[in-house]
């Protein structure tokens, strides 16, 4: 800020019009906690799911459409993941001190450090043999190891929207039913239009073993995959429409379209490699 803006922040601050908080993230939540109150942001306060209370909160995202105000519930307990794609994997093991495949990458790790606002670490930070957060630098614990996981994104267009992990034997429904068993994309109030397109329950996506494997839930527009013109092409072939309720396996580089719309799967990786 200039000079000026700072003078101003201050006599604002001094008459009580505004107040200065260390994290304004955790002083709304804890407002809105104690008095169970509404979170009017859209802000998603993913790196705050676990705060105690945050149950209590209600969470309220806003948009324009033509001048006008919509407002639209946004959920505080959306599935989240460690995800993060392949190519930035590499480069951040790079600065990590990780090489590909190194053991350590086999097991999934958590910071339990009161202020940090991570809880599972996909990529630590290794450091003459420690192992940190690479965020906030505090020693991490070791859990189990990760069970033949894949890792999966939405994306909307080329855009990535939502990530996250299966491991075997977990399965996920993706649509815009907001039902606790379901990946909703419904939250995506930028992307309303694009979202009543989706069926309530679109899709089912299973890991069994490390394979993917998807199923159309009985759909108004289907369920298509394309698959790769050649392994060392990024050329999809065209859409291929799935029979209602068969699964068909997911491979690399492969894309899953949801109905009529710019929804897709892919499967992205993982950070192992």
């Amino acid at each position: 800020m200039s000079r000026s803006d700072t003078q101003r922040l201050h006599a604002m601050t001094s008459r009580g019009e505004v107040v200065m908080v260390p994290d304004a993230d955790t002083h709304l939540l804890a407002l809105a906690i104690s008095q169970r109150g509404v979170i009017l942001s859209n802000d998603r306060f993913v790196d705050h799911l676990r705060t105690p209370g945050i149950e209590q909160a209600r969470l309220v995202g806003w948009t324009l459409r033509d001048r006008t105000l919509c407002l639209v519930d946004r959920s505080l307990d959306r599935l989240q993941s460690v995800l993060i794609s392949q190519r930035a994997a590499k480069q951040e093991r790079k600065q990590l001190g990780l090489i590909e495949g190194a053991p350590e990458l086999d097991f999934k790790w958590f910071c339990r450090s009161e202020p940090c606002p991570r809880d599972m670490v996909a990529l630590p930070r290794l450091e003459r043999r420690r192992i940190l957060c690479p965020q906030c630098g505090s020693y991490l614990e070791r859990g189990e190891a990760w069970r033949s996981p894949v890792w999966l994104k939405i994306l909307h267009g080329s855009v990535e929207i939502a990530r996250f992990v299966l491991e075997d034997g977990d399965s996920i429904r993706v649509g815009r039913a907001s039902d606790g068993a379901t990946l909703s994309l419904a939250g995506e109030i930028e992307l309303a239009d694009d979202v009543l397109h989706l069926d309530p329950h679109h899709l089912e996506l299973m890991n069994e073993g490390g394979t993917t494997w998807v199923a159309d839930l009985n759909t108004q527009h289907g369920t298509a995959m394309r698959y790769p013109a050649s392994k060392r092409s990024n050329v999809l072939l065209p859409p291929v429409q799935l029979e209602v309720g068969r699964e068909v396996a997911l491979p690399l580089a492969a894309r899953v379209v949801m109905g009529r719309t710019p929804f897709t799967v892919q499967i992205a990786g993982r950070p192992g490699g």
